[in-house]
């Protein structure tokens, strides 16, 4: 049983993977020409982006709720034993969890990195 919830956390674990850089990545689309002095800017944004943690509360609770569902629903399941069936619920429900929150983490770190450089004056579009 436990091979079977391996393989079935392993997309969300690689997903949250993946994230790790993202968001702070993003490229922005200007509406004018760059200014002197963007690239130094962007670079900086970047930096600041990237300092939004991954692992930050609202990850670390939507992967605790997913611990949680995921714990209820193994339990639910009559099919073999409950105590592996929830804990194998539990590690797939928490990956699960915390891949959403990395998600919405790449959104906020895009978001960061677009309002930072409209700070400093450059026309992004987004």
């Amino acid at each position: 049983m436990h091979r079977n919830f391996s393989l079935i956390a392993l997309p969300p674990l690689m997903l949250l993977a993946a994230c790790a850089g993202t968001g702070a990545e993003h490229q922005p689309v200007l509406s004018a020409v760059a200014d002197p002095g963007y690239q130094q800017d962007l670079t900086a944004c970047r930096s600041i982006a990237k300092s939004q943690k991954l692992w930050n509360p609202e990850t670390q609770t939507q992967a605790a709720l997913g611990m949680a569902i995921g714990a209820l629903a193994g339990v639910a399941d009559d099919s073999g034993d409950r105590a592996d069936n929830a804990l194998g619920g539990a590690i797939v429900g928490g990956v699960a969890g915390a891949g959403a929150g990395a998600l919405e983490m790449r959104n906020t770190r895009k978001d960061v990195l677009v309002q930072c450089l409209r700070d400093r004056g450059h026309p992004v579009a987004g």
